[in-house]
């Protein structure tokens, strides 16, 4: 029986933290792991189950530990943090200032003619081509998201042929096509994941998932481009670190 010490100045619940915060670092509890019920952990360190459910609580707030719903608490899993860009910063997009730690690799490309939400979003004719380029994206050899980017055909000719692994797609179209990239509307919505989107995320089929979408434009009002992002929810935090006004 793991006891706690209660002739201790340090409070029981936050004992029973440390002790269970320690079992997850030295990986007694492992990642995905459920913890043991309430009445185990009672008979476990011999403490009242308000002493566990405190404890419990703090871990699941801190991030620690996560319940799910009718399955009981577990073990939280590893969280990637990506950093959310200010909307200022367009061409680096959200995914890591460090540019060194991520790889891309084209999936599939294609080139059809628009959609009607392809029209309306990119400001298109009935009629007009479109590429479509779907990418899995890597941060330190870990899957970190699915991205589907759609551009006009008329506008940037050649570029179906110019996208390869590892290429910044706004570099490319800065330095070849003279774009210059202005303003971005950006959505975070919660979806779940299809079948090809399990398969290239490496995850079940029906995982919850963040998808961001989003619109370019350049000086003139004009979209550039418009994309779909997929990241697992339960695999990442967004970052934001933007300065606040002064005066």
């Amino acid at each position: 029986m793991d006891r706690l010490d209660k002739e201790s100045a340090v409070p029981l619940y936050e004992q029973l933290k440390l002790s269970l915060s320690k079992k997850i670092e030295e990986h007694v509890l492992q990642e995905g792991e459920r913890l043991p019920s309430e009445a185990e952990l009672c008979a476990e360190f011999d403490v009242s189950r308000i002493t566990v459910r405190r404890a419990v609580d703090e871990l699941v707030e801190e991030g620690v530990l996560e319940r799910r719903q009718g399955k009981g608490t577990f073990v939280a899993s590893s969280r990637m943090s990506v950093q959310m860009m200010p909307m200022n910063e367009v061409v680096q997009g959200f995914y890591t200032r460090d540019t060194g730690r991520k790889q891309t690799h084209v999936i599939s490309k294609k080139e059809y003619v628009a959609n009607q939400h392809e029209r309306e979003a990119l400001a298109l004719q009935e009629g007009d081509a479109v590429y479509v380029f779907t990418r899995q994206m890597m941060v330190d050899g870990n899957i970190c998201m699915l991205d589907r980017s759609t551009f006009p055909a008329g506008r940037f000719p050649g570029l179906f042929d110019r996208v390869t692994d590892n290429m910044s797609t706004y570099r490319l179209l800065e330095q070849e096509y003279g774009v210059v990239m202005y303003c971005v509307h950006k959505e975070i919505s919660h979806t779940y994941a299809s079948a090809e989107q399990a398969k290239w995320l490496d995850c079940a089929v029906g995982t919850p998932l963040f998808r961001m979408y989003k619109v370019v434009r350049d000086p003139q009002g004009v979209p550039i481009h418009m994309s779909s992002s997929y990241m697992k929810a339960d695999s990442i935090i967004f970052v934001t670190d933007n300065e606040l006004l002064k005066g």
